[in-house]
């Protein structure tokens, strides 16, 4: 029977996983999706596969960022298979979901006893915050990085376990850590968490500078192969990014220093403890002010100091008595590190997908945690009963967690049904009114896109990428009066924001502000704009005959997706019944 149950245990977690997450199945493209796959030519052409080596992860007109060429592979060979349907990519993620619930509990199995180990693999396989990686195309890259590292870390324990790293094994490991790099930028601290394991969990009991000069071959590999993935990185970017690196938008925009970004991360650590341990709510959408983003230090970030402090000094204080609980609170740090804002810059200041590889850790933490109680109350009287109100415990929140997860995936079916619960989910986050106004924009609901607009802006008037999408907004419906003020304010949030001297030229001239219309289309001529359109310009501000002849003039430009202070004038509708185009 025991026998039985170990054979069936992977097979089991897979299920329940699928369970958790097949609702997807009937997903669209949403969010990224649109920009990364549906609209992306890479993806959509069969031909050049070797050219997404070459080339960005985001498409050169949407900023050009990133590097992941094998999501991007996989994505082109998806595309091919199903004739762009977005079932076959929601297949895929499903599948790849339950692949790495397998590759948990193998995992686990090194380190625990098997039925601790399904514990484990178990809460992983019905985790809530893994939604948005599973029921969103792009979290594919997510699922690929986790699968990679949680095989090669299991790999690493099977052989150090025993003793002697095998080189068929070290083999492996490399191709899998090439396979998490090349396919998102965060599998690059594979190596540290082998190395958390060695600290951690191996029983070598060897003087380390034995266990160093050992393994140093592997590790020196490890390096090489992260040095040439960050070499070829740095070259495609040089060669199609518009700005390089793009971090957080209220980062750049504020100009803050890398001190107060640091202590942002410090004001998120509560969220990332909740989300992985607590996941009862979830958003699509993080960020100011519902998040705050520190300009020196308040009170407001000592819980999250507390914790991390607390945290870090758990796993030191632990690493002899319950090891594996060091490890695993290690393994969930090291693999938030590249996207917490700690060290680099990033995109984001917080989002649910970045949290599918952490969840291992803290998942493995949890099963470690399950056999030190089974231990302690195994000589109780009352053993068998609380035998029994553990495992009801265990289904219970099981249950709560396949519910949770079969009950918040149908958000990310379209666009409109995502984007209207981020507001409800976020009120206080611009960008979630930011996303439903662009999307209501583009559904024609110019009353509700406005009103979205300007509710971001109210919450945080900083993102000129916001201001200026409402400015183009403006324009596009011939209305240059209200739109002026919200180019110009873009322009004095970036003074080297890289979009629309050339419109904000033209609705300058239509508006009669001839000096600084030419001004504009002098700088769009040195950005490599249009240059007879500018050149038109020019000569209608210089000329006399500009009040009689002033014309409005529609040009074609495409806003980038984006990721009060503003003058008076645009804080009231500009869209009303009343609202005239300029002559």
């Amino acid at each position: 029977m025991t026998e039985l149950r170990s054979r069936l245990a992977a097979p089991s977690v897979a299920l329940i996983s699928i369970a958790a997450s097949i609702i997807g199945i009937v997903n669209e493209f949403t969010y990224d999706d649109r920009f990364i796959v549906a609209k992306n030519a890479m993806v959509r052409s069969p031909h050049g596969w070797w050219r997404v080596f070459l080339s960005p992860y985001w498409p050169r007109d949407w900023g050009g960022d990133g590097y992941r060429p094998l999501t991007i592979l996989a994505f082109k060979s998806e595309y091919f298979v199903g004739h762009g349907s977005p079932a076959v990519f929601h297949v895929v993620n499903i599948g790849l979901c339950a692949l790495a619930s397998v590759l948990v509990f193998s995992l686990a199995s090194r380190l625990l006893p098997t039925w601790a180990a399904w514990i484990t693999a178990a809460l992983f396989a019905v985790h809530p915050v893994h939604v948005e990686a599973v029921a969103n195309v792009v979290g594919q890259s997510e699922l690929i990085v986790a699968c990679a590292i949680v095989a090669a870390t299991s790999l690493y324990l099977r052989d150090r376990l025993l003793g002697r790293l095998h080189l068929s094994t070290a083999v492996q490991m490399f191709a899998l850590y090439a396979v998490a790099c090349f396919a998102k930028e965060h599998g690059i601290v594979l190596p540290a968490i082998l190395a958390a394991a060695e600290l951690f969990v191996i029983p070598d009991e060897s003087p380390w500078a034995d266990r160093i000069r050992r393994l140093r071959p592997v590790y020196l590999t490890f390096m090489l192969i992260a040095v040439s993935f960050l070499a070829i990185r740095s070259h495609v970017l040089a060669d199609h990014s518009l700005g390089g690196f793009a971090p957080f938008t209220a980062f750049s925009t504020l100009q803050i220093s890398s001190r107060d970004r640091v202590l942002t991360a410090l004001g998120v650590v509560p969220q990332w403890l909740r989300l992985l341990y607590w996941p009862a709510h979830l958003s699509s959408e993080y960020g100011p002010p519902e998040i705050a983003i520190a300009q020196g230090w308040s009170v407001s970030l000592l819980p999250g100091t507390m914790l991390i402090v607390a945290i870090l000094a758990l796993a030191i204080v632990l690493r002899r008595r319950q090891p594996i609980v060091s490890f695993g609170i290690s393994f969930a740090c090291l693999a938030l590190l590249p996207s917490s804002n700690f060290l680099i810059p990033a995109g984001i200041v917080l989002a649910e997908r970045t949290l599918f590889l952490p969840s291992v850790g803290a998942v493995l933490a949890t099963g470690s945690l399950c056999v030190a109680a089974a231990d302690r109350y195994r000589t109780s009287p009352h053993h068998i009963g609380l035998s029994r109100a553990a495992q009801a415990v265990l289904i219970l929140v099981l249950a709560a967690g396949m519910a949770r997860s079969i009950q918040r995936t149908p958000v990310w079916r379209e666009n409109d049904r995502l984007f209207h619960q981020a507001v409800i989910d976020s009120p206080d986050s611009y960008r979630a009114h930011y996303m439903l106004g662009a999307w209501d924009f583009e559904e024609k609901r110019r009353r509700e896109g406005e009103a979205e607009y300007h509710k971001a802006l109210s919450l945080f008037p900083y993102d000129a990428y916001l201001s200026f999408s409402l400015a183009e907004q403006y324009r596009l419906w011939g209305l240059c009066g209200p739109a002026v003020p919200l180019y110009r304010w873009s322009r004095s949030l970036d003074p080297s924001f890289p979009l629309g001297h050339g419109v904000f030229a033209w609705c300058l001239l239509n508006e009669g502000q001839y000096d600084e219309a030419r001004q504009q289309a002098l700088e769009a001529i040195t950005a490599g704009g249009d240059l007879k359109g500018m050149r038109k310009i020019i000569f209608l501000a210089d000329s006399s005959r500009v009040a009689d002849q002033k014309e409005h003039v529609s040009h074609d430009t495409v806003v980038p997706a984006g990721h009060g202070i503003l003058p008076e004038t645009v804080q009231k509708s500009a869209l009303n019944a009343n609202a005239r185009p300029p002559i």
